[in-house]
C-alpha cells in the first residue's frame, strides 16, 4: 500500500471532520465503506452491486443498468473529494482519489516543496466542479493563486507590458445552461449546431452570467431536457434550448428559456426570418438581446457595451455563412476525414465573401489543423496562410475574439512569445469567460514555460465549464511529469478519453515507462506508432509547434526510450 492503516485511517478521519468537505451522509458511508473493503485487502470486490446494497440499502435485486445510484453519487463525491483537496487539504500528506472506471480508493503522498519559489503552482486538477460547489471550496485557493500571479506580473512588469496577467473573477451571476438546438425538419444537422456555438460565444461575452456551454455533448442532444439532472449535476440556475427548421426561403427559430428551480419556461419566443445571413444573424441577436434581457429584470446583468461588442458584420451569402456552421460542427469531434472538405468550403466562401471575419479566423485553425495531424502541406507555406488568414480576421473584425486567438496562436508558433501574450490577452480580454479561449492561451502560455499564470488560465476554464473537452487536462499531466511527479500525472491522465489522440499514447507511454509499468508501456507505444506511424523521426517537429525546450524534449525522449522506443539521432 505505501502507507499503514493508520496513516489511511488518519486521513479518511481528517477529510470526513473537515467542515469544508461538502459529502452528504450516505456519500462518507459510501467513501468508509471502499476505505474499510480496500484496508481489508478486498479491494478487488469492490463493485457497485455490493456499494448499492451494503450503502444505498439495495437488495439482491439491484441492477445498476435500469438504477444509477451508484454511478451517480460516485461521481459526486469525487467532486467532493477534489474540492476537498483544491481547498483546504491541498497540504494534507496524503491524498485521497477514487479513480474513473472504478470504485476502489487510491492514496498517493503528496511531497512538500523542496524549496521555496516565487509563485506556487496551481492547484491540482479538479474534474467536473458544479459552480456554486466550485466558491464553496475552491474560492479561497483560487483568491491565492491569482494574488501569487500578480505578485509574479508586477515583479517583471518592467520589462513588458504584455505580462500583466489578467485573470477575471468567476462570474457570480445566474448559471445558464446553453443545449444543444435541434433540428427539425430535413435540414443539415450542422446548421443547428452551428448556430448553438454562436449563440454560447456571444453569451459568454456578458461577464455577469456563468454560461456553461453544452451545445456540443451529445448527451444533451434529443430526448427533452432532465432540469432536475441539470440542477443536481451543474447547479444551473436556467437552460437556453431551442430549434431550428431551415424551410429554403425562410428559418425559424425557436428558443426557450427554462427556470430549472420552479421547472417552468419563463420565456419562450419563435422568429421566422428570411433565409439570408444577415436575416440569421439578426434572430440570434434578438435571441441574445431577449434572454439577457429577461434575466436582467431579475439580476441587472445586461449591460450595453457587451451588446456592442456582441454585434457582428454577417456574410453576403447564405453558402458562406453553411460553412462557417459547418465548421463549428465538426469541431465538435474534430472528424479530420471532413477537414479537406470543411477547408475547401471555408476557402470558396472567401472568395464570394473576402471580408467574412470569421470565416478567416477558422481558415487560420484549418491550416494549423494541417500541421498540428499531419494531414500534408509544406509547414512553412501552412504557416504563413494561417499567420496571414489571422491577421486579416483580426483586421476586419477587431472585436472578434477568435481572430485575436488565431493570431496568438501563430505568434506562439513561431516563437514570438512577447506577441503571443499580447494577442491572447486581447482575446480574453473581449471574452473573459470563453473557456476555449482561456484554454487555448492558457496551455500555450504554459508550454512557453509560464506554468503557473498558464495553469491558472486552464483551471479557470475547467471551472467554468464541468464539460470540458478532455484536452484541458493535458498541461497539467505534462506540468507534473515536468516536476517529476509521474504517478500523479499518470492518474490525471487515466481520467482523459481521448483513445484516437495520439498524445494520449504517447504520455501514456512516457509515464509508465518512467515508473517501469512494461507491460502499460509498449502497448501505449504500440498505439502511438499506429497513430503516427512515423513518430520517431517527426518527434522533433511535433515538439517545436509547442515551443517545448531543449531540455524538456531530451527528458520526454529519454523516458519514452525506456518505453522501448528507438528514437532516431
Amino acid at each position: 500500500m505505501g502507507f499503514s492503516e493508520n496513516d489511511i485511517r488518519a486521513q479518511l478521519h481528517r477529510l470526513l471532520k473537515h467542515q469544508d468537505f461538502t459529502a452528504t451522509p450516505q456519500r462518507r458511508a459510501f467513501l468508509s465503506y471502499i476505505v474499510d473493503e480496500y484496508l481489508a485487502g478486498r479491494a478487488d470486490q469492490i463493485k457497485g452491486v455490493s456499494i448499492a446494497m451494503s450503502v444505498f440499502g439495495r437488495d439482491e435485486t439491484f441492477d445498476q443498468q435500469i438504477d444509477p445510484i451508484v454511478r451517480l453519487e460516485a461521481r459526486r463525491l469525487r467532486q467532493d473529494i477534489d474540492g476537498y483537496y483544491a481547498g483546504p487539504g491541498r497540504s494534507d500528506p496524503i491524498r485521497l482519489t477514487i479513480p474513473k472506471g472504478g470504485y476502489a480508493p487510491r492514496f498517493e503522498s503528496v511531497a512538500p516543496p523542496a524549496e521555496p519559489v516565487p509563485a506556487q503552482p496551481a492547484p491540482p486538477h479538479v474534474s467536473g466542479f458544479g459552480p456554486r460547489r466550485f466558491f464553496r471550496a475552491g474560492l479561497a485557493v483560487f483568491g491565492a493563486l491569482v494574488l501569487c500571479a500578480l505578485i509574479w506580473v508586477s515583479f517583471f512588469a518592467s520589462s513588458t507590458k504584455t505580462a500583466q496577467l489578467s485573470v477575471q473573477p468567476l462570474p457570480q451571476g445566474p448559471v445558464v445552461a446553453v443545449l444543444p438546438f435541434d433540428t427539425l425538419g430535413e435540414g443539415p444537422s450542422y446548421f443547428a449546431d452551428g448556430i448553438t456555438q454562436q449563440l454560447t460565444s456571444e453569451l459568454v461575452r456578458f461577464r455577469d452570467i456563468w454560461v456553461l456551454p453544452l451545445g456540443s455533448v451529445r448527451r444533451f442532444s434529443q430526448g427533452g431536457t432532465d432540469s432536475q439532472a441539470l440542477r443536481a449535476e451543474f447547479d444551473a440556475d436556467f437552460a437556453l434550448e431551442g430549434s431550428v427548421m431551415d424551410m429554403g426561403d425562410t428559418v425559424e427559430l425557436s428558443a426557450r428559456l427554462i427556470d430549472l428551480k420552479s421547472q417552468r419556461y419563463i420565456w419562450v419566443h419563435e422568429y421566422k426570418v428570411g433565409s439570408s445571413p444577415s436575416d440569421i444573424y439578426a434572430a440570434q441577436d434578438m435571441v441574445i438581446q431577449d434572454v439577457i434581457g429577461k434575466l436582467a429584470g431579475k439580476y441587472g446583468v445586461l449591460t450595453q457595451d457587451a451588446m456592442k461588442k456582441a454585434a457582428r458584420t454577417p456574410p453576403g451569402n447564405r453558402d458562406a455563412l453553411d460553412c462557417v456552421l459547418s465548421y463549428y460542427s465538426y469541431q465538435v469531434t474534430i472528424d479530420l476525414d471532413r477537414h479537406h472538405a470543411i477547408k475547401a468550403c471555408i476557402l470558396r466562401a472567401l472568395e464570394q465573401n473576402p471580408d467574412y471575419a470569421e470565416a478567416w479566423a477558422v481558415l487560420s485553425n484549418l491550416y494549423l489543423q494541417q500541421v498540428r495531424f499531419s494531414l500534408g502541406g509544406d509547414r512553412q507555406d501552412l504557416f504563413a496562410a494561417a499567420d496571414a488568414a489571422a491577421r486579416r480576421a483580426v483586421e476586419i473584425d477587431p472585436n472578434l475574439a477568435a481572430g485575436h486567438l488565431m493570431l496568438a496562436n501563430m505568434r506562439f508558433v513561431l516563437g514570438d512569445i512577447q506577441g503571443f501574450r499580447q494577442a491572447g490577452q486581447v482575446a480574453i480580454d473581449l471574452s473573459p469567460n470563453d473557456t476555449a479561449v482561456l484554454a487555448h492561451y492558457g496551455m500555450r502560455l504554459a508550454f512557453s514555460g509560464e506554468w503557473d499564470e498558464g495553469l491558472t488560465f486552464v483551471e479557470r476554464a475547467i471551472a467554468l465549464n464541468p464539460v470540458h473537452p478532455h484536452w484541458y487536462r493535458f498541461p497539467r499531466v505534462i506540468y507534473e511529469f515536468d516536476q517529476g511527479n509521474h504517478q500523479r500525472a499518470l492518474t490525471i491522465l487515466d481520467q482523459i478519453d481521448m483513445p484516437n489522440f495520439f498524445w494520449t499514447h504517447l504520455w501514456g507511454a512516457a509515464l509508465n515507462g518512467e515508473l517501469g509499468n512494461q507491460e502499460a508501456a509498449q502497448a501505449s507505444l504500440n498505439e502511438l506508432r499506429t497513430l503516427q506511424p512515423n513518430f520517431a523521426s517527426k518527434a522533433r517537429d511535433i515538439f517545436s509547434i509547442w515551443q517545448f525546450d531543449d531540455s524538456f524534449q531530451r527528458k520526454l525522449m529519454n523516458s519514452l526510450r525506456k518505453a522501448g522506443l528507438q528514437a532516431e539521432a
